[in-house]
């Protein structure tokens, strides 16, 4: 084959010679032939026509090695046979992409040459285009001819696999007998040479398994294995495999395979405790009445390890509710039912516990889903503890039909209620619920009495069924209670009388030919409600000539005017009658009134009151007089500031509610019962006040304070009266001066606070000069009188008697203020030798014998 392209070569170059030696013959010949070929162009379908160009074998080699350039090949056209013309090269890897520059031309020769390594993986065909043009003129002397060079194939790739790393999770209970991945590698060489083939091979496994061995298939890269896998054994498996070509020298690649093994389910859980006793109350509920432990090898939080418990027996009633905790996978059992110690006194429970996956077993290196495996199984022994029970009703609710009205003590039914329990206690009812306070119930036998009169229009019966709740209570210990519902249904009798809907109705002065349509309404059912019938309650003549009434729709009747009434309130009587003749007459007012829009009528608008010119005088009058009235009084304020000096006004500080303690060093009030004073019953004219009061050790003393055994003293500016005025000694004993005066603070407060002073070192010849002492002891008379009238008899005041309220024990004597010593004190008591006129009262008063 290699020696064709030169044999043809030497055939064109002697046809060349003969067509030289011959030419006008030739050309001759060749004039002939293509004339013929014209004409027969059209009978022939196949022509063969002379080779203008003429080809070597263009040899371009992949990754050729330098010295460049390189000679490719050679090439010739016959038209440089007659003329000088010069050989053109274009097209990719000449001065387009994607190699430019590549190939060259010697445009005299015709050779072609190669300037750089070729990459048959980048461009392995290259399509060139060679012209023949005339040196002289550059025309193009022949077709252009269209080349392509294929560049010859080096094994300079090796197979590559698409990943590097593959990296897949499987299950530990996946069949290894089918394919678990597949790998795949590519190789760039050219396709169908043995440069391009390759085959894939397993290397290593990591780690080696006795129990699982891993395949690869040569050619497509699927893998499989052998035998069975275990999670807890080996978690993750990696596979090195390998792909090598066919070319020469061969070349290989490498890639990892990472097989991440999820746990299966090939442990059952196992129970660490199989039987386990219990307590449980009856009548109660309970949740988490016990944990169950549970093992399991498999990977925690996985289906393979949560546990899934199962009552086997025991629960028919469906008391208990076996679940699993997520987070601890302990079974959890909870009664949702309360158990009945007299039905059961004892359960017993027994129950499974599995994995919510199925498991799977290896048999001869085979996994196999385990149909029937042994679960773990355990049993929990209940001991149920009485309790006390409620009472049962039996029936547990009764309905009894009554009709309403009936009277007071009237039986409507008995209600009977059992103690479960097996020694029964003893039960008492009551009313639990009756919103009427119709009826009662015999706290022992259980008779359901009415209290009242049943009424089936009470708002308290719906539906014509009133409800009534009753318990039942036992004496046990917690005592207990049932509950029974009694229902009352009433049937309806005729107490009740048809009335009207609305007693008022409007009608416009316009429109009184047209009839009034009035309404009725009965809140008894039928029969007893209506039809109703209608009649005028009032037979007379005036009555008659003004109204009368038309046709009637059974609820209603049209009531029409028969003159023509000036505005103004009409009462029309009306007497109403049900179906079995039960009447009522009522008044209807008929409103006749003016329509400013034709249908409604005016407003009426509330009465105004005026008031006329003589009231707003009076008003005025009085305004003046109240104004004239403050002005005296201001004027009189004014007037008795300036006669301050001259005129005695007494201190009443001892009438008000609060007594000032502004003074240090006074003494405790007494908190003894205030002295009874009575007014002399020879009226205010002599101004005696007898006087009776007790002392601290329950002495009475009595007396009388004569007004006329004082008589006036003198008062100097300063309001002290001199020290030659003496005091004539007063009818009272000492004692009960000192306790009535002790047991009055407000006496003491204004005789201590007033501005004059009864000291007896300023009393002479028992006579007082001053008429204000007059006036001082009219007023003290007057406050004291008002006083008395305030004070009850202690024959009328209740005597309550004390009484101890959260006794928690004696309180703690604290002493006296005056026990505590002083640091740094002298007790200097010099100070109360004269302590100012507002002391001197309580001087004398002291000194008193």
């Amino acid at each position: 084959m290699k020696f064709l392209p030169v044999l043809f070569w030497l055939v064109l170059m002697v046809l060349d010679a003969c067509e030289g030696q011959h030419g006008g013959d030739v050309s001759d010949t060749k004039g002939v032939v293509k004339q013929s070929a014209i004409q027969s162009d059209s009978l022939r379908v196949l022509k063969r026509t002379k080779r203008r160009w003429v080809l070597t074998t263009f040899v371009l080699k992949e990754n050729a090695q330098p010295p460049f350039p390189k000679i490719a090949g050679d090439l010739f056209n016959d038209q440089a046979v007659n003329m000088s013309i010069r050989y053109l090269i274009s097209g990719p890897g000449v001065d387009t992409l994607p190699e430019i520059g590549l190939f060259s031309m010697d445009d005299q020769t015709g050779r072609v040459y190669v300037h750089r390594t070729i990459d048959r993986e980048k461009t392995p065909l290259f399509e060139i285009c060679f012209d023949a043009a005339e040196r002289a003129t550059g025309r193009i002397v022949d077709r252009s001819l269209i080349f392509n060079i294929e560049v010859e194939d080096e094994n300079d790739n090796p197979p590559v696999f698409r990943k590097p790393v593959y990296e897949i999770k499987i299950k530990e209970t996946v069949n290894l007998d089918n394919p678990v991945i597949q790998v795949i590698a590519d190789d760039k060489d050219k396709e169908g040479t043995l440069n391009s083939v390759f085959t894939y091979s397993l290397l290593t496994q990591i780690p080696s398994l006795p129990s699982v061995k891993f395949s690869i298939d040569p050619k497509v890269g699927l893998i499989r294995g052998q035998g069975c896998l275990n999670y807890e054994t080996a978690s993750v498996i990696k596979l090195i495999v390998g792909a090598r070509d066919n070319g020469n020298p061969q070349l290989s690649s490498t890639a990892t395979v990472i097989l991440n093994i999820l746990d299966g389910n090939n442990n059952l859980p196992a129970l660490t405790t199989q039987n386990f006793n219990l307590t449980v109350k009856e009548g109660e509920t309970s949740k988490e009445l016990l944990r169950i432990k549970v093992e399991d090898k498999d990977l925690p939080h996985t289906p393979a390890w949560c546990a899934k418990f199962k009552i086997i027996s025991g629960n028919e009633n469906q008391n208990f509710n076996l679940t699993t905790d997520p987070v601890t996978n302990e079974g959890v059992l909870d009664v949702i039912k309360p158990l009945d110690f007299e039905s059961t006194l004892f359960k017993i429970i027994k129950f499974s516990v599995d994995n919510e996956e199925p498991v799977f077993v290896c048999n001869n290196s085979k996994l196999r889903l385990n149909a029937s495996p042994v679960l773990s199984s355990g049993t929990i022994y209940i001991t149920v503890t009485d309790l006390n029970d409620a009472p049962i009703f039996n029936p547990p609710s009764q309905t009894i039909r009554q009709k309403e009205g009936l009277p007071p003590g009237t039986v409507l039914g008995r209600v009977n209620a059992t103690d479960p329990d097996r020694v029964p206690n003893k039960i008492r009812f009551t009313i639990a619920e009756d919103p009427a306070g119709w009826v009662t119930v015999d706290e022992v036998t259980g008779e359901v009495k009415t209290v009242q009169e049943l009424d089936r229009e009470s708002p308290e019966v719906k539906d014509n069924l009133y409800k009534i709740v009753i318990h039942a209570i036992d004496d046990g210990s917690p005592p207990q209670t049932g509950s029974s519902t009694l229902n009352l249904l009433l049937s309806d009798i005729n107490d009740n009388k048809p009335r009207l809907v609305t007693p008022y109705v409007e009608r416009c002065e316009r429109l009184s030919k047209q009839p009034l349509s009035v309404q009725a309404v009965d809140k008894d059912q039928d029969p007893f409600s209506g039809p109703f019938t209608f009649e005028l309650g009032d037979t007379s003549r005036a009555i008659q000539e003004m109204w009368q009434l038309g046709r009637s729709a059974g609820d209603s009747v049209e009531l029409s005017m028969l003159q023509n009434l000036p505005r103004g309130n009409y009462s029309v009587p009306l007497t109403i009658f049900d179906r079995q003749g039960s009447a009522s007459t009522q008044a209807l007012v008929v409103r006749v009134c003016f329509c400013p829009d034709g249908v409604t009528c005016e407003k009426m608008q509330p009465s105004s009151h005026s008031m006329g010119g003589g009231g707003i005088g009076i008003i005025i009058g009085a305004l003046l007089l109240l104004l004239l009235a403050v002005c005296l009084l201001m004027c009189f304020l004014c007037s008795s500031g300036k006669k301050k000096r001259s005129v005695f006004l007494p201190n009443d500080e001892g009438n008000q509610t609060l007594i000032k303690y502004n003074e240090e060093g006074g003494s405790a009030l007494s908190q003894a019962s205030p002295a009874l004073l009575f007014a002399n019953g020879n009226g205010r004219g002599n101004g005696n006040i007898d006087f009776m009061a007790k002392d601290k050790d329950g002495v009475g003393h009595s007396g009388t304070l004569q007004r006329n055994q004082l008589d006036p003293w003198e008062q100097n500016a300063s309001g002290t009266a001199p020290s030659n005025i003496k005091r004539q000694m007063l009818p009272l004993t000492q004692a009960a001066l000192n306790e009535m005066l002790q047991q009055n603070p407000g006496i003491r407060s204004q005789t201590e606070n007033s501005s004059y002073t009864l000291n007896s070192k300023y009393m002479k010849n028992g006579s007082m000069r001053n008429s204000g002492t007059r006036a001082y002891l009219d007023r003290v008379g007057e406050i004291l009188n008002y006083k008395l009238q305030g004070f009850v008899d202690e024959s009328d005041t209740a005597v309550y008697q004390p009484r101890t309220y959260a006794y928690e024990g004696e309180l703690d004597r604290v002493g006296s203020m005056s026990s505590f010593s002083i640091p740094g004190s002298e007790n200097d008591l010099t100070y109360l030798d004269d302590l100012g006129s507002k002391f001197s009262t309580l001087e004398e008063i002291c000194r008193m014998k």
